[in-house]
């Protein structure tokens, strides 16, 4: 582990004390890993079947993805009640030292997030599917380029390994039809590079400025949202020929959209807590289960085909994320006793 991922993971430990008491337990912390990631896992698989009945024309053709966004975030920033001074003095970090985002970073964080998501929707209208999942696989390897170019972080041999299972697995069970054009390869190296730097951000500013994970987003997800509301409709218009305010809204359709934005709270809460308790790499590698998932979930709920391609593709994958899992505890086990061997030597018992 490098020392900008310790670094991180420092911090992770610190938003659990705020959330689980000042002393975090080699126990409680094992618990708190697997319930952030269970939950993200859950609610990530959750939100795409909602949203499939919500968007699909077979559902309730709510196809403004950008705009849908906006009020994902615009739900998010309710937290902003939970995290505020007048509740209890929950903007104070473990330390005990007020946390505060200076607003040049947070434009940072929001033009970038921004630029990621209108990047991935202009990627998905103008590519064709197969090329747009490859391009979501080119996440890792660039979070891994910005990560080891930008902060000196260092991937271990076995890491890299894995990473390369997980991503061959997930491209056989995804990729089908690859076509390129200018446009769309524009538009899609835009949203990578973009979507990386944004999950890298996430990590790298509850790091810096000694905050929670909750507290960042409660501070970003106001903009996000007002960002995304103001030119949503725009792009969206754009990529569907139809503007959102004309669409007919029915009991169903409504509830539909509760509901999905009561999943993207949990996933966007539960995205910032993995990330700034693990890495934007780690969360990249460990979340490809839920690619998996969806396949099978698709195939239960909606009786969507499952091919041989599609299973053998997320075996590996999940193949991969095994070995990703195991390769990051013995390069941290090694990082342990390699200080512990430190300390011995230096009298520091």
């Amino acid at each position: 582990m490098s020392g900008g991922e310790g670094a991180v993971r420092s911090n992770g430990n610190q938003v659990c004390k705020m959330l689980f008491g000042p002393d975090e337990s080699p126990a409680q912390k094992k618990i708190v890993d697997a319930a952030a990631w269970s939950l993200n896992i859950f609610a990530s698989v959750a939100i795409v079947m909602v949203n499939k009945q919500l968007m699909n024309g077979s559902g309730y053709g709510f196809s403004f993805a950008t705009t849908l966004c906006g009020l994902h975030f615009l739900c998010t920033s309710s937290i902003g009640l939970f995290t505020s001074s007048n509740k209890g003095g929950s903007d104070v970090n473990a330390s005990g030292e007020k946390m505060r985002v200076p607003p040049n970073d947070i434009a940072m964080f929001v033009v970038v997030a921004a630029t990621s998501i209108i990047g991935l929707n202009m990627s998905l209208m103008l590519n064709t599917i197969g090329f747009y999942q490859v391009c979501k696989l080119a996440q890792i390897p660039t979070m891994c380029v910005l990560e080891g170019t930008l902060m000196g972080k260092k991937f271990g041999r076995r890491v890299i390994q894995a990473i390369v299972i997980v991503l061959v697995g997930v491209g056989i069970a995804t990729v089908s039809d690859v076509e390129m054009n200018f446009q769309g390869t524009v538009a899609a190296v835009v949203g990578v590079v973009s979507t990386s730097g944004q999950q890298i951000l996430v990590a790298h500013l509850q790091k810096k400025h000694s905050v929670t994970s909750n507290f960042l987003l409660a501070k970003t997800s106001p903009y996000m949202a007002a960002s995304m509301l103001l030119f949503g409709p725009a792009m969206d218009e754009l990529v569907t020929g139809r503007w959102v305010f004309d669409y007919e809204w029915s009991s169903a359709s409504l509830t539909f959209l509760a509901v999905s934005c009561f999943f993207a709270v949990l996933v966007n809460i539960s995205s910032f807590l993995c990330i700034g308790r693990f890495s934007a790499v780690s969360f990249q590698v460990i979340g490809h289960v839920k690619t998996c998932l969806v396949f099978f979930f698709g195939w239960v709920i909606f009786a969507a085909p499952i091919t041989a391609r599609n299973v053998m593709g997320c075996s590996l994958a999940v193949v991969g994320m095994i070995y990703y899992s195991h390769a990051k505890t013995q390069e941290a086990a090694r990082v342990t006793t390699s200080a512990s061997g430190g300390n011995i030597a230096n009298g520091k018992l």
